[in-house]
C-alpha cells in the first residue's frame, strides 16, 4: 500500500511539472505573437519575448532552443486555435442552416479580425525573404490543410451536382478574409467589411449547405491531442 501511494504521489508530482511545463509555452507563445504583432517579424526579438513573458531566458531556452523554434509553434498554436474556435461555433448552433452564416462571421471576427492573425500575416510576409521559416511554415499549413479538408466534409456538402469544389471555396474564403484583414487597417470604418463578409456568405450559401444530423466533431490528427492547443 505504501508503495502504491508514493507511485500516485509521484504521478501527480510528474502531471503538475507537466502542467507548469505547458503553462510556461503557452506564456511564451502568447508573448511572441503579440511581439510580433507589434514590432514585426524582423523587431521581435528573444529579448523582448521574455520581458514580455516575464520569464527567465534560461526558461526560454529551456523550452525552445532558437527563436525560430518558437515563432513555429506559434504558429502552430494559431492555426489549432483557429480550428477550435470554428468547431465550438458549428458544434454549438443547432439550427444546420445558420451554420455556415455562423462560420463565416465567426472566422472573420474572430480569427482574421484581429492581432493575431496580423501577426500570422507578418510570419507569411517574412517568409518570403527566410527560407528556413517558408519551409516549417509550408509544412504546417500543409499539415493544417488536412485537417481542415476533413472537417470541412465532415460539417458541409455540396448543393449539386454544378457546385463548385468546397476546398476551393474555403480556399478562396481565406485568400478573400486575408486581404480584407490587411486592407482594414487602411479603411474608415468597418461598413466595407461586413458588406463583403455578407456578399460572400450568400455566394457561399448558393455553392455549399450544412450537412444534416451533425453533433459530433471530426476527428483530430492524434498529435494534436496536447494539452497546449
Amino acid at each position: 500500500m505504501a508503495l502504491s501511494s508514493t507511485l500516485r504521489t509521484a504521478a501527480r508530482k510528474r502531471r503538475t511539472q507537466a502542467e507548469r511545463s505547458d503553462a510556461m509555452r503557452k506564456r511564451l507563445i502568447r508573448a511572441t505573437l503579440e511581439c510580433i504583432a507589434r514590432d514585426g517579424y524582423a523587431g521581435t526579438t528573444v529579448s523582448a519575448i521574455v520581458k514580455r513573458a516575464g520569464v527567465s531566458r534560461g526558461a526560454h531556452v529551456h523550452h525552445y532552443p532558437s527563436k525560430n523554434a518558437l515563432i513555429v509553434d506559434a504558429a502552430e498554436y494559431l492555426l489549432r486555435r483557429a480550428y477550435r474556435i470554428l468547431g465550438d461555433v458549428l458544434l454549438g448552433i443547432a439550427d444546420e442552416d445558420d451554420r455556415l452564416r455562423a462560420l463565416m462571421q465567426t472566422v472573420w471576427q474572430e480569427i482574421y479580425d484581429t492581432r493575431m492573425f496580423r501577426a500570422f500575416f507578418e510570419l507569411l510576409m517574412a517568409s518570403q525573404h527566410d527560407a528556413e521559416l517558408a519551409a516549417a511554415l509550408r509544412a504546417i499549413m500543409a499539415r493544417f490543410q488536412q485537417t481542415a479538408d476533413t472537417a470541412i466534409f465532415h460539417y458541409f456538402e455540396p448543393r449539386g451536382a454544378g457546385s463548385e469544389d468546397l476546398r476551393d471555396l474555403f480556399m478562396m474564403t481565406t485568400v478573400l478574409f486575408g486581404g480584407m484583414s490587411v486592407g482594414a487597417q487602411l479603411a474608415q470604418n468597418g461598413s466595407d467589411a461586413r458588406r463583403y463578409l455578407a456578399i460572400w456568405t450568400r455566394l457561399m450559401a448558393g455553392q455549399m449547405r450544412a450537412r444534416k444530423g451533425v453533433r459530433t466533431p471530426p476527428p483530430r490528427p492524434p498529435d494534436w491531442n496536447r494539452a497546449s492547443e
